[in-house]
């Protein structure tokens, strides 16, 4: 064990000395400690004050979380996630959290029984297995969100085990996670916890080196942030599907990460989109921003129809080996335009398709040009990052599938529905210009004046 992780990670607040010295001289694992749990701020203010049931500060050794009472869960969880903090504890059981303030519900594990969700942990059980102690505190039923088991045991299990991973490798992890996304829905019978439309994750992957993990974060540190739809069926769905921005969800929750930070250190960090590459680099994250299969139909200002993208990353994106492909809303049998040249980080790619006899009005020069002939209301469209074509009729979560759009009566998209039904005269267009990716179709699309970007 390295001196650093011996100074930073004590909880006792007495004798700290002597006990630093006893341990370096025996070789014992670091010890965890509540000072390190909240290293990169409080991103909502959250206070330890009883009568704040909305945004109630807990401070343990293992975690710190912002309690909400009405939701039945936290808004958030943060905690430090070192090698040292993975051992052979084994798993506890679910506890109720007795040491909630006496006018705060507190949620029991027999409030999820039979409700079809899991008792989703925010600080996993396996990131604190140090010892039995430490893994008792993270069993409180405070630190568990109620999460479809196709997510908690799908992608959010995986990333889970490759932050791990990393930390094993030396590194030194901040993480921050919660749900979000909430229509008013709750467990039931119980109606205790509140179901979450996604859950989030933040990840400051900090390299060793001395002095705490907080004085070693800089603008170039790698930040993995990812928001998964809190449903059934993407078990087998890569979690980097689901990578998007710590500015995203700012804008989603209200919060604001990375205070403890200069502010321009964290303004960076929080345009950081990193799908999981090895590397601490920026990464290129190109997505389907818009489609149009009305082009040269009745009433049409285009003459054709088209595919767009995005590239809603901080790195250049070479799209040598991709292509995009086309199903009709119920079809298996794929159709693609090949193609080529690189994407910048920010920019658009317009892709060109079939033409009709109506429309007035040319597209702006695409960067590459196809003869596909799109169904004006509803159809699939997959961007593959190679030019085999698709052969199923819901390829979703495919290995080989880097972003997927069924929209109108479509029987395959992302997430919970497919995205609206477009017109002849309207376009389906991912909000944020392109840049919210959700992986839910229904929720990141919506309708609108059609708009073909080039640049």
């Amino acid at each position: 064990m390295n001196k650093r992780n011996l100074l930073s990670r004590t909880r006792a607040a007495s004798g700290v000395a002597v006990f630093l010295l006893l341990c370096a001289a025996l070789n014992v694992s670091a010890i965890i400690n509540s000072s390190l749990q909240m290293q990169l701020g409080n991103p909502s203010g959250a206070t330890a004050d009883p009568a704040n049931h909305s945004h109630y500060l807990i401070q343990r050794t293992v975690e710190a979380i912002d309690y909400n009472d009405s939701n039945g869960e936290p808004n958030w969880t943060s905690w430090d996630l070192t090698s040292s903090d993975v051992g052979s504890s084994g798993r506890s059981s679910f506890i109720t959290d007795t040491t909630l303030p006496s006018g705060f519900y507190r949620v029991t594990t027999s409030d999820y029984t039979n409700t079809g969700y899991d008792r989703g942990h925010n600080c996993p059980s396996a990131d604190r297995t140090d010892n039995t102690t430490d893994n008792d505190l993270v069993f409180y039923m405070s630190n568990i969100m109620p999460q479809a088991p196709d997510n908690n045991q799908g992608p959010w299990e995986a990333l889970e085990a490759y932050c791990r991973t990393l930390a094993s490798a030396g590194n030194e992890l901040l993480i921050t996670c919660g749900p979000s996304g909430f229509n008013g829905s709750r467990i039931q019978p119980s109606g205790k916890a509140a179901i979450p439309a996604y859950t989030w994750k933040i990840i400051v992957v900090v390299p060793p080196g001395s002095g705490t993990a907080l004085s070693r974060v800089t603008s170039s540190t790698r930040v993995i942030t990812v928001k998964m739809p809190n449903v059934q069926g993407i078990r087998s769905v890569n979690w980097t599907n689901y990578n998007t921005t710590p500015n995203q969800i700012q804008a989603d929750t209200g919060y604001t990460f990375f205070t403890a930070l200069p502010s321009t250190v964290a303004a960076t960090l929080r345009a950081k989109n990193d799908g999981g590459g090895t590397g601490g680099g920026g990464t290129g994250t190109v997505v389907i921003s818009q489609v149009y299969g009305g082009g040269g139909n009745s009433g049409a200002t285009y003459k054709n129809d088209f595919i767009e993208l995005y590239n809603s990353g901080t790195a250049s994106v070479d799209l040598s080996t991709y292509a995009v492909q086309y199903a009709s809303s119920a079809g298996s049998s794929w159709q693609e335009t090949t193609l080529s040249g690189t994407l910048a980080a920010g920019h658009h790619y317009l892709i060109g398709e079939a033409a009709g006899t109506g429309g007035t009005t040319s597209l702006p020069t695409p960067q590459v040009s196809g003869s596909i002939s799109m169904a004006g209301t509803a159809g699939k469209v997959a961007l593959t990052k190679t030019t085999t074509l698709l052969t199923v009729d819901n390829p979703v979560g495919s290995a080989n599938v880097v972003d997927f759009v069924g929209y109108g009566t479509a029987d395959a998209f992302e997430g919970s529905g497919a995205a609206p039904a477009p017109s002849n005269t309207t376009s389906d267009l991912r909000a944020g210009g392109g840049a919210t990716d959700s992986n839910n179709n229904a929720a990141d699309f919506a309708t609108g004046t059609v708009n073909p970007r080039n640049n």
